[in-house]
């Protein structure tokens, strides 16, 4: 692990390391999940060209954007920033990658129309759910719907 000094900044070849290395992992994640980099950019609600370079570690996401990443992979940073193998990753599969990809298999069953209404109620229900988190850990709150 690095230490840094107040003042002391990371390198630039450190920076390029790990913004290839998170980029690698974004493509990864998202051909596990059987993700066109336009359907990734819907969900996060960013081009398909900033996509394209964030996979090729061209640029550095805003912090927001790289833990809305995170968070969509459901991976802590610290894993998106890890050099991780193909096999690694194709060996993975916990219980959230499978109802990713349960949701993933409902998604594909709308057609285009059907599926920009269910984009806009999921995004619906994100801001719904944050901000309703806003003064609390998510891990202790639960949310039902009857």
């Amino acid at each position: 692990m690095r230490e840094y000094k107040a003042n002391m900044r990371p390198s630039r070849d450190f920076i390029t390391e790990k913004a290839a290395t998170f980029g690698e992992n974004v493509r990864l994640n998202r051909k596990k999940m059987n993700l066109t980099a336009d359907s990734l950019a819907k969900f996060l609600s960013i081009s398909t060209a900033y996509v394209g370079l964030i996979e090729r570690g061209e640029r550095c996401p805003s912090m927001e954007t790289f833990l809305r990443i995170c968070n969509f992979f459901g991976k802590g940073p610290e894993v998106m920033l890890r050099h991780e193998s193909a096999s690694t990753l194709k060996e993975e599969s916990d219980e959230s990658s499978q109802r990713r990809q349960m949701v993933l298999n409902m998604l594909n069953t709308f057609d285009p129309s059907e599926l920009e209404h269910v984009i806009s109620m999921i995004k619906s229900f994100k801001d719904f759910v944050s901000k309703d988190f806003e003064d609390e850990p998510r891990k202790n709150k639960v949310v039902r719907f009857d």
